[in-house]
């Protein structure tokens, strides 16, 4: 770990630290999905090959008392697989606890062009590691034939977004899927909806309830409460479609942003929804602060944060107005040597304060992809 920024002036200490990429040829060595806070605050995250034949994804834990990101588990060493089927090159959805022994993560395709059901690969896995001995289980393909880009829990529950390669019929690009409530317990699917409304496939907004809401068409939103069915809420993102979101607050709202265009809402617990201004760029990762003023995240996911200095921002929705928190990229670049592209995955460790930032890096402001990096701002 290189602390690439001690505290001073007002700025916050920053520390960094480069995932150990794996050994051989892969197409994208990348992060796409948030992590998660254990905890006695270790953080576990993910980062994957990007390859769709033998893809490969890899889950790492960061120990904030060592300073040491050690990889802990991989997938194909737990998942069946014949050499030359199709892999499992990224997990893309956010890792989710439940209770206090089990992480859950999906596997995703780490590339749909060419995508073929056969060897033994018949669709993206769910898996359940143990954060104490890192032992990993395979719970199986939940939704046959179709990828998991998106994960989220109530504690007891795990929510999920599958999609179809195949995609519409319709002659759009826009994905469609299902729904699916899964019980860990029972390590069963309880409840799926085909429903061709649902859209987005990206995010699962949970309450303080365990009600899920997921994008619908147009900007509007489904909600799923448990033993019901998923159904249009009567509530609408202000704009676009719903991309990522926060826990629940004590007061059991929701803070989201959309897509498309970009702007921050709030999901309240009766289902009513407040426009709280536009965001500056493509937010696909988002947190709340422990004391809840504030919802942290970087802008420009998508390999462009670099025009902004990859900044790490606060917007509280209180005011409707945004901070810097800290400019990353000049930070990484100067101490490891790699441009800091954007941000899949912001989390907030809600004990102490801790943010961590994995950022997809590369060697230019041309390629900024290749490496990934874990960046640790303390408050």
């Amino acid at each position: 770990m290189t602390v690439v920024s001690g505290p001073g002036s007002g700025r916050p200490q920053v520390s960094a630290v480069v995932y150990p990429r794996p050994e051989g040829h892969f197409k994208l060595w990348s992060q796409w999905g948030q992590g998660v806070v254990l905890p006695d605050g270790r953080f576990l995250s993910a980062a994957g090959t990007h390859d769709g034949v033998d893809g490969n994804s890899y889950v790492f834990v960061f120990d904030p008392a060592t300073g040491s990101l050690t990889r802990i588990a991989d997938v194909l060493t737990n998942v069946p697989h014949q050499p030359g089927a199709w892999g499992y090159g990224k997990i893309h959805a956010q890792l989710v606890p439940v209770g206090c022994d089990a992480v859950l993560f999906a596997t995703y395709w780490g590339d749909r062009d060419g995508l073929i059901y056969a060897n033994g690969y018949t669709g993206d896995h769910l898996l359940s590691l143990d954060p104490w001995t890192y032992a990993v289980t395979d719970l199986g393909v939940p939704v046959p034939e179709h990828g998991i880009p998106s994960l989220a829990g109530d504690g007891a529950l795990v929510y999920g977004e599958a999609v179809d390669p195949r995609g519409r019929t319709d002659g759009t690009k826009n994905d469609v899927g299902t729904f699916f409530v899964f019980d860990p317990a029972t390590r069963k699917v309880v409840y799926r909806s085909d429903d061709l409304g649902h859209t987005g496939f990206r995010n699962i907004a949970v309450m303080r309830d365990g009600t899920a809401n997921v994008a619908g068409p147009g900007s509007s939103l489904l909600r799923y409460s448990v033993g019901g069915e998923l159904a249009e809420s009567g509530a609408s993102a202000p704009a676009g479609w719903m991309r990522a979101s926060t826990r629940s607050t004590s007061d059991g709202s929701v803070y989201a942003v959309s897509r498309a265009p970009e702007r921050f809402f709030a999901i309240h617990r009766d289902g009513t929804v407040t426009d709280l201004g536009p965001a500056p760029g493509y937010v696909a990762s988002m947190a709340l602060t422990a004391d809840e003023r504030e919802i942290v995240f970087v802008p420009d996911a998508h390999g462009l944060a670099w025009e902004k200095k990859t900044p790490l921002m606060a917007f509280d929705p209180v005011t409707r107005s945004s901070r810097t928190i800290v400019e990353l990229e000049p930070l990484v670049k100067d101490k490891l040597g790699l441009v800091a592209g954007g941000s899949y995955g912001v989390a907030v460790d809600q004990a102490t304060g801790r943010i961590f930032v994995g950022l997809n890096a590369g060697p230019t402001t041309d390629n900024p992809w290749g490496e990934v990096v874990l960046a640790v701002v303390e408050p």
